[in-house]
């Protein structure tokens, strides 16, 4: 796949699916990999990562395999929870536009949600966000004054509606038996404005109150962009399960901003009355 991907000309997939193989050769290798004995060390030191770095990479995917042996199913998330100092490549202006994510690994996580501690959904919001090209993520991390879920930060040049989004933004997940409500859409536009972000993503599993944009968390969704130019878009897990099953987060993402924006209402055509029957 990473040499695909190398033809291409896509270097961040390249790169991300050379680091997947070596989760895989460091799980059979039991975290010592001999640079004679698999592609992985060629691709990616002659690529550009020192051999103390691949070394490294190797005995972390290993610890991190034995630690959570469910997650060592999946190359991705091993590859997800150690360090991102690997992303170094910068997207080409093609392949900005490409979405891909393991539909395996999101339906695993999906199937994961509703646990006390709320995790899972962080780390599908983290993996899901890390798959647009060019997105860095840094999941739970934590300021003087708030805890972030998920802090995302683009790299290169977009040339879609992602170049009005700014350098950083933020995602908050609900992982919640009922919608989110005004409160949550409030403090979460708050941490939006104190962070200087103009554009965050609120993962609710049951979206928002008021979805008819007159009362609650849907009518300060809106209230909220038109006084302070903060756009809040918002995914449900039935918007999580259309990924699962193929569909591209960017136009998702696309669709849902410009709604909030332009202030979109969608538009229900009535169906037309039926005939009655001649006798």
């Amino acid at each position: 796949m990473s040499d695909c991907f190398h033809q291409l000309g896509y270097p961040v997939h390249e790169k991300r699916y050379r680091l997947l193989t070596l989760c895989e050769d460091a799980i059979r290798g039991q975290g010592t990999i001999p640079p004679d004995s698999t592609g992985a060390y060629h691709r990616l030191v002659w690529a550009g990562l020192s051999d103390r770095e691949f070394r490294r990479y190797a005995a972390l995917f290993w610890e991190r395999a034995q630690a959570e042996p469910k997650e060592a199913m999946f190359p991705e998330a091993l590859l997800q929870r150690v360090d991102d100092d690997w992303v170094t490549a910068v997207p080409s202006a093609a392949e900005a536009f490409f979405y891909l994510a393991s539909e395996g690994y999101v339906r695993w996580l999906l199937s994961q949600l509703g646990s006390p501690d709320g995790t899972a959904l962080e780390f599908l919001a983290d993996y899901l966000m890390s798959c647009m090209p060019g997105c860095r993520t840094r999941r739970r991390a934590r300021s003087g004054s708030t805890d972030y879920d998920v802090v995302c930060s683009m790299e290169g040049s977009e040339v879609d509606f992602r170049s009005e989004l700014g350098r950083y933004f933020v995602v908050e997940s609900k992982d919640w038996a009922e919608p989110a409500g005004f409160t949550t859409m409030a403090k979460f536009c708050r941490v939006l404005d104190s962070s200087k972000a103009k554009f965050g993503i609120l993962l609710s599993k049951n979206g928002i109150s008021g979805v008819a944009r007159t009362t609650d968390a849907a009518r300060e969704q809106l209230k909220v962009y038109q006084d302070r130019g903060i756009v809040v878009v918002v995914l449900s897990l039935e918007d999580l399960g259309s990924i699962a099953e193929g569909a591209s987060l960017i136009a998702l993402l696309r669709k849902r901003y410009e709604a909030v924006r332009l202030d979109l209402q969608e538009i229900r055509t009535k169906k037309p009355a039926k005939q009655r029957k001649q006798k």
